[in-house]
């Protein structure tokens, strides 16, 4: 669809376009694209390519593919990050095109810090351009084995 920002995204268009880190025929997995203030490092997405509005509109097959790639995601955040915890959510209300999100509760973050604002807490670690990509290009070995 022309007007989705998660389409555009996948043709390389957009202000959601961050470092794709693996991407088969059916599902992309890329890291948050950094702003003026950086992004967490390690904030991940998972979606499909094809354009579906919602988990429940996945094809068997897609959600397979989706559940795959957000284990891989995780076991590389988990690998690369040292985390004390990776979250993972499909939440399905900003933009309608299927999107998991896949992202670190990084160590020294407060335990008052709810899980969902954790991407958020000025303690966890943020990276600009240069950061975010050297991080995808370490997690892009957990999907291609190399």
């Amino acid at each position: 669809m022309d007007d989705c920002l998660i389409c555009a995204k996948h043709r390389g268009e957009g202000p959601l376009v961050g470092p794709e880190i693996w991407r088969d025929d059916l599902v992309a997995v890329s890291h948050g694209s950094p702003g003026d203030d950086g992004v967490l490092l390690g904030y991940l997405f998972v979606e499909t390519l094809r354009h579906a509005p919602y988990l429940d509109a996945l094809t068997d097959v897609e959600a397979a593919a989706v559940g795959s790639a957000a284990r891989r995601a995780a076991m590389a955040v988990r690998a690369e990050l040292d985390p004390e915890h990776v979250f993972s959510a499909v939440i399905g209300r900003g933009i309608p095109h299927f999107h998991q999100h896949v992202f670190p509760r990084h160590r020294g973050v407060p335990e008052e810090t709810p899980w969902h604002e954790s991407a958020y807490a000025p303690e966890a670690p943020r990276g600009d351009l240069a950061e975010v990509t050297a991080l995808a290009d370490r997690l892009r070995r957990y999907f291609t084995g190399v």
